[in-house]
């Protein structure tokens, strides 16, 4: 039973029940809950244990701020959802609107990203088996609110990607350039080595 706060439209107060319970079944931890669609603590550890049969696992939310700069995929997964949540972010009028786009452009970078992964028939995972963990996308959100970080267009590749503001300038590059950077990369040591992959130990093997 959860009880209606003071001065608070019954509509009201159910739609946000239901906004938190759908963050809550991506994963999304109460501490998060509580502060994007303004319910109590109880409440929101409530509908976390509904749902997951279960208490949330302890300890701090994401937030390192240079976790975008560990590796070129990280800052990839980072630019898709982060433009995907600055495209909508003005489409959106409804109510709680943080929890609104949080939930929207988690759902649409998804999809986006789900069906690139089945098409190349490729198997990418991060934490809790997600891309990219909703509790991660949230402190990506408050980075980029706060102006820690901002989108910025490649000049090779036109796309967009996220930087961090505190990072020198060498720091700010492309992920999708690097990401083929890396791709070629291997290709070429492929070639040199020779292909399939025994033929490459065979002739390592032999020089050595």
């Amino acid at each position: 039973m959860y009880r209606l706060p003071t001065e608070t439209k019954l509509p009201d107060y159910l739609h946000t029940l239901s906004m938190a319970n759908q963050l809550v079944l991506l994963g999304v931890r109460p501490p998060i809950i509580q502060h994007l669609c303004s319910i109590g603590r109880k409440v929101a550890i409530r509908l976390y244990k509904e749902a997951h049969h279960g208490s949330s696992k302890s300890g701090l939310l994401p937030y390192d701020s240079y976790w975008i700069s560990r590796s070129s995929l990280n800052a990839l997964h980072a630019s898709i959802f982060l433009g995907i949540f600055a495209d909508i972010a003005p489409l959106e009028c409804q109510n709680p609107v943080q929890a609104t786009r949080l939930l929207t452009a988690y759902t649409l970078y998804s999809e986006v990203v789900g069906r690139v992964l089945n098409h190349n028939r490729l198997d990418v995972r991060y934490d809790n088996g997600n891309l990219l963990d909703i509790n991660r996308a949230w402190h990506l959100i408050q980075q980029f609110n706060s102006r820690e970080s901002r989108l910025l267009s490649c000049g090779r590749c036109q796309s967009r990607h996220l930087v961090l503001n505190t990072l020198p300038k060498f720091y700010q590059r492309c992920p999708i350039c690097e990401v083929w950077a890396e791709k070629n990369s291997r290709r070429h040591k492929a070639a040199y080595l020779g292909w399939p992959p025994a033929q490459a130990m065979n002739a390592r093997i032999s020089t050595t």
